[in-house]
């Protein structure tokens, strides 16, 4: 069927008007509503006196969510969450909600327009430093920026045990391994491997939490890295799960480098990452890259450039896996005459 005007002006409408039902989710989602109405049904001003909040505005906020699907209202005001809000639950996408709707995140987009114009990364010129630093000094957003990665990473964790045989490895080291989601999965469904989280320090408590929890106190440990200095030596297999896309061509070879010097003559690289597709059809990757682009100054990648980025390292790029996700498996091991 051919397109209309109509239909591209009712998209660009739909386009620019997101934010009047994704603030209203921040907010929702923020006063804990999702986590509220997961015990039972509860009314407008029951739900005001809960979250502390004025009744007739969070009544308009909270009908204009139950059309859009997130929640069921009654005749009297009673409110019940939907399959679709219960997604925004601490346990589920509550930190995804919480970090990709933040003041914090939505001023360092605003500044896009003057990063083109400029050269300089957004979030920079927002807050005057780079995202990691600034995060190190906000240890609440900082927290809910790991859990949001670690949830985005979760549906990925199955496809790369799927995708990749672990058989014949007996040590992973996870570098930048946040939380520890993927080599947790990856231990429990490989009783034979041990590991290690590499990260910065101020996660250490929690990721030792989160291995106990997982009961693999006798398997895996975390140990303190800044990937742009050194990485621990000797494990079978390094893994870079979504950290390259985070950073520009320099910093990058020098992560790899450093993965490189720690790696024995049989050690595997694997890089984790999106392909950004060729052509004009649409991809998340591509957006990804924006994303990327406003927090950092990072990039997603084709494979050529990917493919440039390790010939100017000591790598051999042995394959490409793919998955069922929006994410590959590139397989890398030192070039031999390298050694």
């Amino acid at each position: 069927m051919k397109r209309t005007k109509n239909d591209d002006s009712a998209n660009i409408m739909q386009l620019l008007t997101s934010a009047w039902i994704t603030q209203p989710l921040y907010v929702v989602t923020k006063l804990g509503i999702p986590d509220i109405l997961a015990e039972e049904s509860k009314s407008l001003e029951e739900l005001a006196d809960k979250t502390n909040s004025y009744a007739p505005f969070l009544y308009r906020i909270m009908r204009a969510l139950s059309s859009a699907g997130f929640f069921y209202e009654n005749e009297d005001h009673v409110f019940t969450v939907s399959s679709m809000g219960e997604l925004l639950q601490k346990d589920k996408m509550q930190p995804v909600v919480l970090m990709f709707l933040s003041e914090w995140h939505n001023n360092a987009w605003n500044k896009l327009l003057q990063s083109v114009q400029t050269g300089k990364i957004a979030f920079d010129i927002a807050f005057g430093k780079n995202s990691f630093e600034w995060l190190m000094e906000y240890r609440e957003e900082a927290d809910i920026f790991n859990k949001a990665n670690h949830i985005k990473a979760v549906s990925s964790h199955t496809e790369i045990t799927e995708v990749y045989d672990f058989s014949k490895i007996k040590t992973v080291a996870d570098i930048g391994g946040g939380y520890g989601g993927l080599l947790f999965h990856i231990l429990n469904m490989n009783s034979h491997i041990s590991g290690i989280v590499a990260d910065l320090t101020y996660i250490q408590k929690t990721v030792q939490n989160e291995i106990l929890k997982n009961e693999l106190g006798d398997r895996c440990s975390f140990m303190e890295c800044d990937f742009f200095e050194k990485v621990p030596a000797g494990s079978d297999c390094y893994i870079l799960s979504n950290i390259l896309h985070d950073w520009d061509d320099n910093r990058c070879q020098a992560i790899i480098s450093n993965c490189c010097d720690a790696m024995h003559s049989e050690s595997k690289l694997l890089i984790v990452e999106s392909l950004i597709p060729a052509g004009n059809e649409f991809s998340i990757v591509k957006l990804l890259d924006l994303e990327v682009l406003v927090m950092g100054g990072g990039k997603e990648r084709t494979e050529l450039e990917f493919r440039d980025l390790l010939n100017n390292t000591d790598l051999i790029l042995n394959r490409i896996i793919p998955t069922k996700e929006n994410i590959s498996i590139l397989e890398c091991s030192r070039d031999i005459f390298s050694i």
